[in-house]
């Protein structure tokens, strides 16, 4: 098996699905069509892929795929000529300009946002966990842990403090 950095598909991959988040978001605040955007980021996946040897590692992933996702919305916007949408061309091109410059610091949200995760002591991941990753409602979490719901609700809101509070210290100009 290659070495992950040699292999292209598998950092593509990786890349991709990281940015997966911000770029369906883009696109969708664009286009308001859930199957259009689905459609949308096939062919976005594809452009990037093929154009992936020519990727700058110093730039952000996120903001070369926004640059991409931007092109292909305006496309499809031109082909839909037909059909009515609620957002003129200037005003389309404002949300793109705007969306793009709130992704650019999303890579360095990302990696922010994994330190200070790492700076959470063991039962503050493991509210995270169990309410974020396992999806459980506050109320299972509150009786599996012999607490309040509100006391579930105060421990998860004096993480997501802290959790901001280290983004906020470490990169500031990354802040949310």
């Amino acid at each position: 098996m290659k070495e992950p950095s040699s292999d292209p598909h598998l950092a593509f991959t990786r890349q991709f699905v990281t940015a997966l988040p911000a770029l369906h978001g883009f696109v969708f605040s664009l286009v308001h069509d859930t199957h259009a955007t689905d459609d949308l980021m096939q062919d976005l996946a594809e452009r990037m892929w093929l154009k992936f040897a020519d990727y700058d590692e110093s730039r952000p992933f996120v903001a070369w795929g926004i640059g991409f996702a931007r092109l292909l919305v305006m496309e499809w916007r031109r082909k839909q000529r037909r059909a009515p949408l609620p957002l003129d061309e200037a005003t389309l091109e404002l949300l793109a300009e705007e969306a793009a410059e709130q992704c650019q610091g999303y890579d360095e949200r990302i990696d922010a946002l994994r330190k200070c995760l790492g700076q959470l002591n063991d039962r503050q991941r493991a509210v995270l966990h169990l309410r974020y990753q396992e999806e459980r409602p506050v109320k299972s979490i509150a009786q599996q842990w012999n607490r309040t719901q509100m006391a579930v609700y105060k421990m998860l809101k004096h993480v997501h403090l802290t959790l901001l509070d280290c983004i906020s210290q470490s990169h500031p100009r990354t802040a949310p």
